[in-house]
């Protein structure tokens, strides 16, 4: 028989096993928590600045980092509360700015665009349209830059809906499809729903969002912002875009758009904390009811039934049935975001960088990989990049050399006929013409079967002034691939101007 001494060690033994083991929940977390961080610190390591992202699960944060620049003048690093532009992830609160009219009755989602905005020029678009990006309006960036004529040519314009509205009711451009037919994502039609909620709500889109949506849910570090180029004292923690030169030494700003003050379609501002605030708004129906959110969260379909996979600004990834994740990207000049909440889950993550998507492909994959227990993978080299970088510090000679060095190595550099094109268009752009027309000459050599190859050729032959040699590189991609037409353009036209 035990002694009453022994069994108290037993009980006490046991109960210090009980209590103090760990729940599996916060096990798997910390070793997420830790594979995020060590993905972070490898990246930093390659010099590849990885933004500002948080990873949260079951509705609790597991992760958050912030690793880059704010700004270049004056030299500032990011930290957890810099404030963001999201571009489309923008498109969200528009969406749910519709609905909270939608809510307070003041407006129905099949309602006739015209029926509100009285000089909308086309009759048969909705409410709903718009949001589903089923409305065929065109491009207003496209738009703008072929129509809007500047008074003051040395001036830096910064345009916004009103502005850009008068453009478009001038030019009344017919619309690239019938409302309805088919889906095609459309800045334009963000636009005019912000505008849609100016005239009903009788306030500015910032105010409303501000009222209706930021400041109810506490996200009190999140804006429409009234864009200007320079740093802002009422705004300290802004972030300004940026993008690493072809040199690969100097950043340069990446910021300004002729457009940047459009409202709807992107220019809110935020930071990691008020997103996941948002996010949990969503999951937890605080901001609206279920009923509205259910109806935001079903997919558009066009007009033959085909769903489109879009709600009311939220790209959506589930099947009748299966939980609901809702998402969306966002890239306007040097920023990329994104913003992933799976509603059911209560599980989700944002990114958010501004060095002008540099590695955010690799990024992203990393973060969902990690999120599912899965491995991450550091991105192979840019071999572009690194000849790039030769070119300046040396010769183009010296960068075919280390081309054909290396373009076996496929483990640490990615090689691809695209990225050669690219760093051809890059020189052109730089003033280095006979460097990008030996780059060129190069992806011929080494993808002889491709037609592009020899479109870009004749580009730079073009420009050099060599119209016999460029019109033979013109025919011969069309003549490979019938379906390039810019090619079949280019050509007769030079063979016009060859003939007068």
């Amino acid at each position: 028989m035990r002694s009453i001494k022994q069994l108290l060690i037993v009980c006490l033994i046991s109960a210090c096993f009980f209590s103090c083991k760990t729940d599996p929940s916060l096990e798997t977390s910390e070793v997420k928590n830790s594979t995020y961080k060590q993905f972070v610190n490898a990246m930093k390591l390659e010099g590849i600045a990885t933004g500002n992202i948080l990873v949260y699960e079951d509705g609790e944060v597991i992760f958050k980092s912030s690793n880059g620049l704010r700004s270049m003048n004056p030299i500032d690093s990011l930290d957890l509360d810099s404030q963001f532009r999201l571009a489309s992830v923008s498109k969200q609160f528009t969406g749910m700015a519709i609905m909270k009219l939608k809510e307070a009755g003041k407006l129905d989602y099949d309602q006739k665009v015209n029926t509100i905005l009285t000089d909308f020029p086309y009759d048969s678009i909705t409410v709903r349209q718009l949001l589903h990006h089923t409305s065929g309006l065109t491009d207003y960036e496209r738009l703008i830059y072929e129509n809007f004529e500047k008074a003051d040519s040395t001036k830096q314009y910064i345009l916004g809906n009103d502005e850009i509205l008068e453009v478009f009711y001038r030019v009344d451009p017919e619309l690239d499809f019938q409302p309805g037919e088919k889906w095609e994502y459309s800045n334009t039609g963000y636009l005019v729903l912000a505008s849609i909620v100016e005239k009903v709500s009788g306030q500015h889109f910032r105010t409303f969002l501000k009222e209706q949506i930021t400041d109810p849910i506490g996200m009190n570090n999140t804006s429409l912002y009234n864009y200007q180029i320079d740093p802002d004292p009422n705004m300290p923690n802004r972030v300004f875009g940026y993008r690493l030169a072809l040199n690969q030494k100097e950043t340069l700003p990446n910021d300004y758009n002729i457009v940047n003050d459009v409202r709807g379609d992107g220019g809110i501002y935020s930071t990691l904390d008020d997103l996941y605030k948002w996010n949990m708004a969503l999951a937890n129906h605080t901001i609206i009811a279920k009923d509205f959110l259910d109806e935001a969260w079903v997919s558009g379909q066009t007009n033959d039934g085909e769903y489109t996979g879009y709600g009311f600004g939220w790209f959506l990834e589930y099947n009748p049935g299966e939980p609901i994740v809702i998402e969306h990207s966002g890239g306007w000049v040097g920023f990329a975001t994104f913003l992933r909440n799976e509603i059911d889950a209560k599980s989700g993550f944002v990114i958010l960088t501004n060095n002008s998507a540099e590695h955010f492909g690799s990024i992203y994959s990393n973060i969902e990989a990690i999120s599912a227990g899965e491995a991450y993978q550091i991105p192979k080299k840019n071999l572009y990049k690194a000849m790039a970088k030769i070119i300046y510090e040396r010769n183009v000679k010296d960068a075919l050399s280390f081309y054909q060095d290396v373009k076996t190595d496929t483990i640490n550099y990615r090689v691809n006929e695209n990225d050669i094109n690219q760093l051809g268009y890059l020189l052109i752009n730089e003033g280095k013409l006979d460097d990008a027309t030996q780059i060129f000459k190069l992806n011929i050599k080494e993808h002889p079967k491709s037609a592009n190859v020899y479109d870009s050729y004749g580009d730079a032959l073009l420009m050099q002034g060599d119209s016999i040699k460029a019109l033979e590189n013109f025919k011969k991609c069309y003549a490979m691939d019938e379906s390039l037409d810019y090619a079949k353009d280019k050509a007769e036209a030079l063979e016009k101007a060859l003939s007068n």
